[in-house]
């Protein structure tokens, strides 16, 4: 059995739960918070929505994974779920959260993930998956906040 590991990200946007559920509806502007080794394969795609599978590519130095992930749990404008079908975690669970805090969102992402069970499994997610993450996910979802925040300025629309 894998063994289970869980990781909570979060950050304040100054927009509402509406506006940063579109953002991460819109497969061009998810693409724009992804880090420069990974990739979205759905070519001719241009939206997320319930039973979606969402492809991408995830270089790791010289190695490259595919992940495909189906899109669960639609629940428009509070969140969605992404579930590994096919990729290298015994089990991978992404959970976007978006609640409405004071004047904008407060965007939560749990991160469930299962790997090898015992010491061979915690070495790797220390060793290796934390150093890969965690930057990561500080990446996209300061870059989600970055550019919904920049374009209310640039718009001049309010919360």
């Amino acid at each position: 059995m894998a063994t289970p590991i869980r990781r909570q990200y979060q950050i304040f946007i100054d927009r509402p739960p509406q506006a940063v559920f579109d953002f991460f509806e819109n497969l061009k502007s998810y693409g724009r918070i992804l880090t420069a080794d990974q990739e979205i394969l759905n070519e001719a795609q241009t939206a997320l929505w319930e039973d979606t599978l969402l492809r991408l590519r995830w270089k790791q130095g010289a190695l490259s994974r595919i992940l495909e992930l189906r899109i669960e749990d639609w629940n428009e404008p509070h969140g969605f779920v992404e579930r590994q079908e096919v990729g290298p975690f015994a089990f991978f669970v992404r959970r976007h959260k978006f609640h409405e805090f004071q004047t904008g969102t407060l965007m939560t992402d749990v991160l469930e993930y299962g790997l090898p069970p015992g010491p061979a499994g915690v070495l790797l997610d220390r060793m290796y998956l934390s150093a890969h993450l965690d930057p990561m996910m500080h990446h996209q979802q300061s870059e989600a906040k970055r550019l919904l925040e920049t374009v209310t300025r640039i718009k001049g629309r309010g919360v």
